[in-house]
């Protein structure tokens, strides 16, 4: 699989020797973070990206080398800076992000850009909505879209809405809109379903942002699990009880092990007992996650996800 967007220094909080709030610089970004995540259960993965000069640039790079994903698509700007996330998380592990993307690197991939070639070699294209947010990196993406479809690939979004780089959010909810209207393999969270719906029942927020290519759709809920549609089938995917450090990167490692279950099934003759495996594989994926801090260097391994489903 190849994934395209966004590739982000996350600054996490981290406790001092005396107490005190430190952070840390972690390598991440969604599309990165799934990357990633494909890579470590072992399918071949490659990333589509702009970074900026310099240590930070680098540090993604390494991160995501040293989990096998292929980085010869990754674009080094020449001024433009990497973008920087700080996180901020609640007594529950819950985070937040304040983001500094004035003029970063991953919004100036252009569609002349784009390594096509690794695009054409890959079966499945995964892409959010963030890069659709800038006009550079929205070309880029359609461009990536576009010849991914006419090779016979199938896609894959994740709207991974940022609300706080957002004025407008009708605005955020049509880039959002965009990610979903040809993609084969959905993944939204509970909150954005029912934004890009316009309604807070579940069943039908899924039924009204189904079209006619989607072939999976999984909303997940955080603690409460998953709840996974296909044309003709619904299954509900418990959550997993585990001890909470922080959830940045929960709901990349939940799509990483969703592709890596759905990559080789027919998607047209899923059964209910296959879904609910893939699905419980991918909920165990995310707990896997909220057990340490940082995402895209802790994205679980086949041992890891097999050890909580046990």
């Amino acid at each position: 699989m190849v994934a395209l967007g966004e590739l982000v220094i996350d600054m996490v909080p981290v406790a001092g020797a005396g107490g005190e709030r430190l952070f840390a610089a972690k390598p991440g970004g969604a599309p990165g973070n799934v990357a990633a995540g494909v890579a470590r259960l072992g399918l071949r993965a490659a990333m589509l990206s702009k970074v900026g000069p310099g240590h930070l640039g680098d540090l993604l790079i390494a991160a995501l080398a040293q989990a096998g994903v292929d980085t010869r698509g990754i674009v080094r700007a020449g001024v433009e800076t990497t973008a920087l996330a700080v996180v901020s998380v609640d007594a529950k592990g819950e985070r937040d992000f304040v983001l500094y993307r004035e003029g970063c690197a991953d919004a100036s991939f252009a569609a002349d850009e784009v390594a096509l070639d690794v695009v054409r070699a890959s079966r499945v294209i995964h892409v959010g909505s963030l890069s659709l947010a800038t006009p550079l990196s929205a070309g880029a993406q359609r461009l990536a879209i576009a010849t991914a479809i006419d090779a016979g690939a199938l896609i894959s979004a994740d709207v991974n809405f940022r609300p706080a780089i957002w004025r407008d959010r009708e605005a955020m909810l049509a880039t959002g809109r965009e990610a979903i209207a040809g993609a084969d393999i959905v993944k939204v969270n509970e909150a954005e379903l029912y934004g890009l719906a316009g309604m807070d029942d579940l069943f039908a927020a899924a039924r009204a942002i189904w079209h006619p290519r989607l072939k999976v759709l999984a909303v997940t809920r955080g603690a409460e699990g998953a709840e996974i549609f296909t044309p003709t089938l619904h299954c509900h995917v418990p959550g997993f009880a585990v001890a909470v450090v922080d959830t940045v990167g929960c709901g990349d490692a939940f799509v990483a092990s969703l592709l890596a279950g759905l990559i080789d099934v027919d998607l047209e003759a899923l059964d209910k007992p296959a879904l609910l495996e893939i699905g419980r594989s991918a909920c165990a994926a995310g707990a896997a996650v909220a057990r340490v801090a940082g995402a895209m260097e802790n994205m679980p391994r086949r041992d890891e996800i097999a050890a909580l489903l046990a």
